[in-house]
This record gives structure tokens, C-alpha cells and sequence, in this order.
């Protein structure tokens, strides 16, 4: 069994969640179904690389890297279409 989280554990779980959503609902607008795929892997890949990072500061760094290239991506994809 887990340890319980602490209260900004628990709030910084919900911001990555979130963030994770965000990602996976931008690969809907991939019209190729192996390119959805990849992306997704990759992005799933991405998240699973920092799943055990513990330090808030950390967190905090890569939750705003992740909402820069989340723009970028955005960005990119309206371009893309």
C-alpha cells in the first residue's frame, strides 16, 4: 500500500493528471491513426520517465515545461491542418 499524499502531493497529482488529459485529448486532432499512436507512446513515455519524481520544486519545473510544449504542440498542430 501506498503512503498517503501530503496535501500538495495530492494537488500537484491532479495538475499532472490534468496535463496528461490535455495532452491525450490534443492527439485527437492527429487525422493518421499510427501517428496518433506514436504520439501518444511518446507522451505516455514522457510521463512514465518522471512517475516516481518525488521533490515539489522538480514537479514544479516540469509541469511548466510540459504547459510550454503542450503550446508549442498546439501551435504546431493548427499549422499541421
Amino acid at each position: 500500500m501506498r503512503p498517503a499524499l501530503s496535501f500538495q502531493q495530492f494537488i500537484q497529482r491532479g495538475k499532472v493528471v490534468a496535463m496528461y488529459r490535455k495532452y491525450m485529448r490534443l492527439t485527437q486532432r492527429i487525422p493518421d491513426k499510427q501517428s496518433r499512436k506514436e504520439m501518444r507512446q511518446w507522451i505516455r513515455g514522457d510521463f512514465d520517465r518522471y512517475k516516481d519524481q518525488t521533490d515539489p520544486k522538480r514537479i514544479d519545473v516540469l509541469l511548466a515545461q510540459a504547459s510550454r510544449q503542450y503550446k508549442e504542440m498546439e501551435s504546431g498542430m493548427f499549422s499541421m491542418l
